[in-house]
């Protein structure tokens, strides 16, 4: 499955590694309300498709809503750094490109063109990926003053704690990230992928793996795998081998890509691993139906602060 959002480097220890706001949000279904039913997902016959749709997707994040959440957050907490007398330090990103659909590269590579070029290393140049700027990781700057004004004294990545004195300035409650993350959240309880969604992403992700129809395609798969001289068990092990974890394709990557691809085709793996999941998000969110309404209100009002901040200059 996918990642989470590559949120800024220089805010990652205030910002949290799965969110930026930490969830007050709970898991109870809707009181009184019938869980919807969906009949089974159609099994579609896929290629190398980039238009996958999962049920989900309303309501997480497009990796271009991310790199712009990823830009208001930074230009707030900028903003109020220089409040300070401090600069932001430089945001290291990881040279490469992110995926410009969700279900790119989800269930592994299927670009045919990919695996020839690239293997399981995405490059600028596949059609199905955006790219990302490069920067040389500096050094993180470790003063106290420094750290009291990105973070706040309370829970880093939140906009708790109490105000503080920093010379002849107050520091917000949270500090800067503190202030960006009430900015930008506006009356949600998360900013960002909401852990909810997150929750049954990965849920759906995972048991769409244990179904019978997801097994046997995996079978089918790594026998194909097997006639080409590759021993995988399933196409996630082929694409997190080792030997291919190098900021380069590793020895044999594109010949092994390639098969990857080939078996998947012949077997329509990713259509049917695509229909289990589809199934198992429906079932998953069967009883919070309610939260969900909730929050996709929620995400296009963060949408629009978030284009709001981009928009105006300072």
């Amino acid at each position: 499955m996918p990642g989470p959002s590559r949120l800024l480097t220089a805010l990652a220890a205030a910002l949290g590694a799965a969110a930026v706001l930490a969830s007050a949000t709970g898991c109870s279904g809707s009181a009184g309300a019938a869980p919807a039913t969906h009949a089974p997902a159609p099994t579609p016959t896929v290629t190398d498709r980039l238009d996958l749709r999962l049920p989900l997707a309303d309501h997480l994040l497009t990796p271009q809503a991310r790199r712009d959440l990823d830009r208001a957050a930074r230009k707030l907490v900028d903003q109020c750094m220089r409040r300070f007398g401090f600069a932001l330090a430089d945001d290291p990103v990881v040279a490469g490109s992110d995926p410009t659909t969700p279900a790119r590269m989800r269930y592994g590579v299927t670009s045919a063109q990919q695996a020839r070029t690239t293997g399981y290393h995405a490059a600028p140049a596949d059609p199905g990926r955006s790219a990302t700027p490069t920067a040389t990781p500096g050094p993180r700057n470790t003063d106290p003053g420094y750290l009291l004004v990105l973070r706040g004294n309370g829970t880093a990545g939140t906009n708790g704690g109490t105000p503080a004195p920093h010379g002849s300035r107050t520091v917000p409650p949270g500090g800067c990230t503190g202030e960006m993350t009430k900015e930008l959240s506006g009356r949600a309880v998360f900013l960002g992928d909401p852990p909810l969604v997150r929750e049954i992403d990965a849920k759906g992700f995972a048991e769409s793996q244990r179904t019978p129809a997801v097994q046997e395609a995996f079978r089918g798969w790594s026998a194909c795998m097997l006639a080409s001289g590759f021993h995988y068990g399933t196409p996630l092990d082929a694409a997190a081998d080792p030997a291919f974890a190098g900021e380069s394709p590793g020895r044999g990557e594109q010949r092994t890509a390639e098969a990857d691809v080939a078996c998947k085709q012949r077997g329509n793996v990713v259509g049917i691993w695509f229909a289990a999941e589809v199934d198992r998000q429906h079932a998953l969110m069967a009883g919070h139906e309610d939260e969900l309404r909730t929050i996709g209100i929620q995400l296009q009002e963060q949408a629009v602060r978030v284009d709001g901040t981009l928009n105006t200059a300072g």
